[in-house]
């Protein structure tokens, strides 16, 4: 065999070995500083105590927000699962967090969520979450929830392929949920190629028993070619009933917009 012959061999090879390092799935956790957000503000401000920690994901610690337990996925041979922590600052805002006992706030201009990011194996479905317990001074009974996500994905031909959803359960693990209920409602997730989508607030009265644990919950069910969808939520409260809120919101509520870059590497 000729030397060039030899090259050209070598060369393919290569990119055969590179094409399936890059499939090959794995679990990452990362940092997102492509997007970012226009998020509308409540007239009104809630001042009641709120029940969830760390809710507007202000704080990390080691790449993973304080007070929620992000548990490593059980991966799908050939999936890929990373999670993110999401920049939504919007130009000229001036953000800041009240610093946690013994800690710094974030620094000013500086607004994180919390992101998943999947990319499909050749069979199966894939999904991931976060839990939190909830306040130790909640009592059984109703309270306002409010949780906000945006989604987009690239090459998803199934409908209803991209699915997120929030609930509480009795213990850390998300089986012990009896209801969830779905955070992004559409057939689709917006096109990566749109550069831009709603920011979904979902916003409700629901029955909490003392000691539970919210879970948050989401991935793919269905193997794509080639597919992937990233999810980003943000703004979770869990709150009394006070002047600030409004009881007759029975749907989802468009909150603002996310802008990232759609030729940024997932």
């Amino acid at each position: 065999m000729s030397k060039l012959k030899i090259a050209i061999l070598l060369t393919l090879l290569l990119g055969l070995a590179v094409s399936l390092a890059t499939f090959a799935g794995g679990f990452q956790v990362v940092k997102y500083e492509d997007t970012s957000a226009k998020i509308n503000q409540p007239s009104m401000t809630i001042n009641t105590p709120q029940y969830i920690s760390n809710g507007d994901f202000m704080y990390w610690e080691n790449g993973y927000p304080v007070a929620w337990n992000v548990p490593t996925p059980v991966l799908t041979p050939g999936w890929s699962v990373h999670f993110a922590n999401v920049d939504l600052t919007a130009a000229g805002t001036q953000e800041g967090g009240v610093p946690p006992p013994g800690g710094e706030p974030n620094p000013i201009g500086f607004n994180p969520g919390a992101g998943y990011f999947f990319r499909t194996g050749a069979s199966g479905s894939q999904y991931a979450g976060m839990s939190q317990q909830v306040d130790p001074a909640l009592v059984d009974g109703d309270y306002w929830v409010q949780v906000h996500m945006t989604a987009w994905e690239h090459n998803v031909q199934s409908p209803y392929n991209s699915v997120a959803w929030y609930g509480f359960g009795d213990t850390a693990d998300s089986s012990s949920v009896t209801e969830w209920r779905e955070l992004f409602p559409d057939t689709y997730a917006c096109a990566n190629g749109d550069a831009k989508c709603n920011y979904l607030g979902r916003k409700e009265s629901v029955y909490i028993h003392s000691g539970a644990y919210m879970h948050l919950w989401m991935g793919m069910k269905f193997p794509d070619h080639n597919a992937w969808t990233v999810f980003v939520v943000d703004d979770i409260s869990i709150s009394d009933f006070s002047d600030g809120i409004n009881v007759d919101i029975t749907d989802y509520t468009d909150d603002g917009d996310v802008f990232w870059d759609p030729r940024a590497e997932r």
